[in-house]
């Protein structure tokens, strides 16, 4: 009877596992550039409670998965979203703990259940991931924070739970575009250790105080703005200043966009009519860039057409074809679906994206097998359930490295193209221009990265 039980544990275990593995592998192709940062910070083993900030819904907690698997991660999820088929399902293989929050329940809540299981977790050596937010908001900046992980600390530390708080920073380039990048930084753990002699006399107080100091460090490690139009301004800048790097990758960005934060906030205090101004360029600014980079390689250090790359395009071109054939069907359907059923919250785009494309995608790859099965026979059916995921993925990096200019592209010398150039110098002098006057005004007062 015990060798059954151990037997059937082992299986849950090992699903959970390739599960997990499973989740990752959406993660990876969904985008293009996933960094972790601050590991070596980490404890060595949980417990550990993990305070992400929370702008990408059931996105945010899978990308958890990419810190060292010894932690164990158990995640809050609000309970509603366990009545949403194939998304409940996936929140229970991920062991999610549901909680009832305050504005969504009828009457009085009772969170002691909730906090009763997120503690007997941490005392059986796992972890928690709670979001402080309390919800997901697709905004450029974060919500103010819930006491719910404070809370859990101490009820922890009460049942003398040796448990660590580690902010976790997630930062997306474009949080609901397929093939984009996106940064995680965990901090350094918290010291505690004052907070927790504080609880024994002033529990509400050490509470608040704990809240706080997760507020603090999360904002260290997130990138964030007032609005849209100052998170595309920056963006702006930061091309600006670093005319070398435009093909850098999110992680080397991220970390210059990080320095120009606060400059802007000490600019934008001391001086808003400039900073109003200069919100009106980003936009045409892109187009022009987006232009140029269509038609001049010399600005995106990509040499004329070589025969190697043309070999390479040709050769891949049947394949990739093939491949898009293979997957268009699912893509498009996926699309649909979530542009029909997605609500103005735009923090859930890409959780739907993800969680009916698993289903979509694997659902036609069985079907297409079926009919390749009916069409040519078993041998052909195996090949293809072999050779489809490597096709996909063969697909997808193609049509980037197409895109991005890997075939390389001949100078253009049309009329239309010297246009172009000449209205993209004049947009980027003007910039300069009012970028200079903003940081002669108050050079003794704020410090701009170097030009």
């Amino acid at each position: 009877m015990v060798d059954g039980s151990l037997e059937k544990h082992s299986f849950w275990k090992d699903s959970l596992t390739m599960f997990i593995q499973f989740l990752k592998l959406a993660m990876k192709i969904f985008f293009r550039e996933i960094t972790v940062r601050g590991v070596d910070d980490l404890p060595e083993s949980g417990p550990v409670i993990f305070t992400p900030n929370h702008p990408n819904a059931l996105i945010d907690p899978i990308l958890l998965f990419f810190l060292p698997p010894v932690y164990k991660i158990r995640f809050v999820a609000k309970a509603p979203l366990f009545r949403i088929p194939l998304l409940g399902w996936i929140l229970r293989k991920m062991q999610a703990i549901p909680v009832v929050r305050r504005f969504e329940a009828d009457g009085k809540v009772d969170y002691n259940t909730f906090f009763s299981a997120c503690v007997d977790a941490l005392a059986a050596g796992g972890s928690i991931s709670i979001f402080p937010e309390g919800v997901s908001r697709p905004q450029p900046y974060m919500a103010d924070m819930r006491t719910g992980a404070a809370r859990l600390f101490f009820m922890a530390h009460e049942r003398n739970i040796d448990v660590k708080i580690v902010p976790v920073g997630l930062n997306y380039e474009h949080g609901s575009i397929f093939r984009s990048s996106v940064v995680i930084w965990a901090g350094q753990p918290l010291d505690t250790e004052p907070l927790e002699k504080k609880h024994q006399d002033f529990p509400q107080i050490a509470v608040r105080e704990l809240t706080d100091k997760i507020k603090k460090s999360l904002e260290k490690h997130v990138f964030q703005t007032e609005n849209y139009r100052d998170r595309d301004l920056m963006l702006l800048l930061e091309r600006i200043y670093n005319p070398d790097k435009n093909s850098a990758a999110w992680s080397e960005r991220f970390e210059r966009l990080k320095q120009f934060e606060n400059s802007l906030n000490v600019i934008k205090d001391s001086c808003a009519d400039g900073i109003e101004s200069l919100r009106e360029a980003p936009i045409r600014y892109a187009q022009l860039t987006k232009s140029l980079e269509r038609m001049e390689p010399s600005r995106t250090g990509m040499d004329p057409v070589s025969p190697t790359r043309l070999f390479l395009a040709l050769a891949g071109f049947p394949l990739a074809t093939v491949g898009w054939l293979l997957n268009i069907l699912p893509y498009q359907l996926c699309n649909l679906i979530v542009k029909h059923i997605k609500k103005s919250d735009e923090a859930v785009t890409a959780t739907y994206k993800v969680t009916y494309s698993m289903l979509l995608f694997p659902l036609t790859y069985v079907l297409e097998a079926v009919l390749v099965y009916i069409w040519f026979g078993g041998i052909a059916s195996i090949l293809f359930a072999a050779l489809i995921i490597p096709l996909s993925y063969f697909t997808v990096r193609y049509y980037e490295w197409v895109h991005e200019g890997g075939v390389g592209r001949s100078m253009s010398s049309s009329k239309l193209a010297r246009t172009l150039s000449n209205r993209f110098l004049k947009q980027q002098k003007v910039l300069h221009a009012r970028i200079h006057a903003l940081v002669d005004e108050l050079a003794t007062k704020i410090d701009l990265p170097a030009d």
